[in-house]
């Protein structure tokens, strides 16, 4: 009966927190958010000739497979939130996410780096290793831009810019595969 007594109460904590930690934080965190890639063409994506060289779309991933032709969104952006999910392939790999005309480093060895900034460095330490998952959030506002990687904060500037231009992914010749690439435009309020 005493060993009842303890069961019964540690049993009602243990569901009752489990029933907790299901419920969402607050309102959907994606309202608001268009796909930038459909999973199965490259509609709003600006394709040349050498596009396929570097290129494919397969099983609803964006694959680039090498080569040196980089992917750019056919629409400018001004202020937004941008997510998207990529996985290297193997160990080395150098590809790089451009951001209103500047590079965000996607390579290895400085991951995370914004190209010109020192107040934006590398954060390889965030990011899992080759053949994982890793989600990035960028979120450019006016010259306010951040970068969140795996869900951590890596860093934020406020000095960014310019204040608009095209998101793309560079082809430095390695195999990444990018999935669940999504953007949220903001209306900047001062």
């Amino acid at each position: 009966m005493t060993m009842i007594r303890y069961m019964l109460p540690a049993t009602l904590i243990l569901c009752c927190a489990a029933t907790w930690a299901g419920e969402p934080a607050g309102p959907n965190d994606e309202e608001g958010f268009q796909p930038l890639f459909d999973g199965k063409s490259f509609a709003g994506w600006r394709v040349t000739p050498q596009t396929p060289e570097s290129w494919k779309i397969e099983e609803g991933l964006l694959m680039l497979t090498g080569g040196r032709s980089h992917l750019f969104a056919e629409e400018e952006f001004t202020d937004f939130i941008v997510r998207f999910e990529w996985r290297p392939a193997q160990k080395g790999y150098n590809s790089g996410f451009f951001v209103r005309g500047r590079q965000i480093q996607m390579a290895q060895s400085s991951a995370g780096m914004l190209f010109g900034s020192e107040a934006a460095p590398k954060v390889p330490h965030l990011h899992k290793p080759p053949g994982e998952w890793n989600t990035w959030e960028v979120t450019c506002i006016g010259p306010k831009v951040s970068l969140r990687v795996n869900g951590q904060l890596a860093w934020q500037i406020e000095d960014f810019k310019p204040t608009g231009g095209r998101l793309g992914f560079e082809a430095e010749g390695h195999a990444i595969d990018f999935r669940n690439i999504r953007i949220k435009q903001v209306k900047r309020t001062e």
